[in-house]
């Protein structure tokens, strides 16, 4: 494959980016406007920079600064494009060519930084790395650039203004802290990029209702739900377990003697074949106290269900996830969700 011909282009220090090469801009009257050049499909400030002469070895570029004067680089282009081959023409300039490594693309970068979370050494659950997968590729989509330094602002709120009717607030401020991470670690400088208000709007979170309910509202919701969803409710009103710690409690977390349950930190365990790994938020156990209430109608379940591994899990006796689903529709019977939605 022969050698594409050389080129001239402007290498400088776009402020608030860095060093960058970008191709030469002519005026009005067909000359070359030294102190700019077109970078990320915009006009930009080249001002510190030098002009440079692009080969090509096969695929491979190569770069030749030959300073400041446009006069003096385009003579030496065209004496380069004068001779035949790659040696002559570094003969030529009396230099030897650097190989330039092309900058890494965003869908690149993203898919490195993905996989880093995804390293046993971070210790995050598979519910946190499912949410830097969703959030860092659906952007890498939503934004279509090339390069991490020609992400803008909007290409941000866009992005987290685009998941409004799919996703509450809190849900969209996680996803804008994601990407804030991701593009900090791409070198990316947060402070120029979005401004403080902007920043402050995406991060917001609302506050939580946190107002208990009531012993007459408990009552109402008891006296609707299913004996399975009886028994998810009771343990986790006289726990206090996370959705996720009570879902992968086992029977064997039950310490009957002492009157206590475990709250493992991180566990494993093998049902039918398939192995399991559960972590809690804090990555630390506990034991909470087993009230006599709690411990009577853990007896009562556990003589109903002989042979299950986990306490509250599924009829093929895995960790349920569904338990938010399905309890709406017992707080809507009682007559305890909030009538704003369906």
């Amino acid at each position: 494959m022969p050698n594409r011909a050389a080129s001239l282009i402007r290498y400088a220090k776009i402020p608030a980016v860095g060093w960058r090469r970008g191709s030469l801009i002519q005026s009005r009257n067909g000359q070359i406007r030294p102190n700019v050049m077109k970078y990320g499909g915009r006009e930009v400030d080249a001002t510190e920079g030098q002009f440079q002469i692009r080969t090509y070895r096969g695929g491979t570029a190569f770069h030749v600064s030959v300073g400041n004067d446009f006069g003096v680089a385009e003579a030496l282009l065209k004496k380069h494009n004068a001779v035949r081959g790659i040696a002559e023409h570094e003969a030529t300039l009396g230099i030897i060519p650097v190989k330039v490594e092309e900058p890494k693309t965003l869908a690149v970068l993203a898919e490195e930084y993905i996989a880093d979370k995804l390293s046993p050494s971070q210790g995050l659950s598979r519910t946190s790395t499912r949410l830097y997968e969703r959030t860092l590729r659906g952007f890498v989509v939503s934004c279509k650039r090339q390069y991490v330094t020609d992400v803008t602002k909007q290409d941000v709120t866009g992005y987290i203004d685009s998941l409004m009717n799919d996703y509450a607030q809190k849900s969209r401020a996680m996803r804008y802290s994601v990407i804030r991470g991701f593009l900090q670690n791409s070198g990316v400088n947060l402070k120029t990029l979005i401004d403080s208000a902007a920043h402050k709007r995406l991060s917001s979170k609302p506050e939580s209702d946190r107002t208990p309910y009531t012993r007459e509202q408990l009552e109402k919701l008891m006296a609707v739900s299913s004996p399975y969803y009886k028994t998810v409710f009771n343990l986790l009103l006289q726990t206090g377990c996370r959705f996720r710690e009570g879902s992968h409690l086992l029977w064997s977390n039950v310490l009957w003697d002492s009157n206590q349950i475990y709250i493992p930190g991180e566990q494993k365990v093998t049902v039918h074949g398939k192995t399991k790994t559960f972590q809690s938020k804090s990555r630390k156990s506990r034991k909470v106290p087993m009230y006599a209430g709690l411990k009577a109608a853990l007896m009562e379940w556990r003589g109903q269900h002989p042979s299950s591994v986990y306490v509250v899990g599924t009829r093929t006796d895995g960790p349920n996830g569904h338990w938010l689903e399905y309890g709406k529709q017992f707080w809507k019977d009682a007559g305890l969700n909030c009538g704003v939605c369906d």
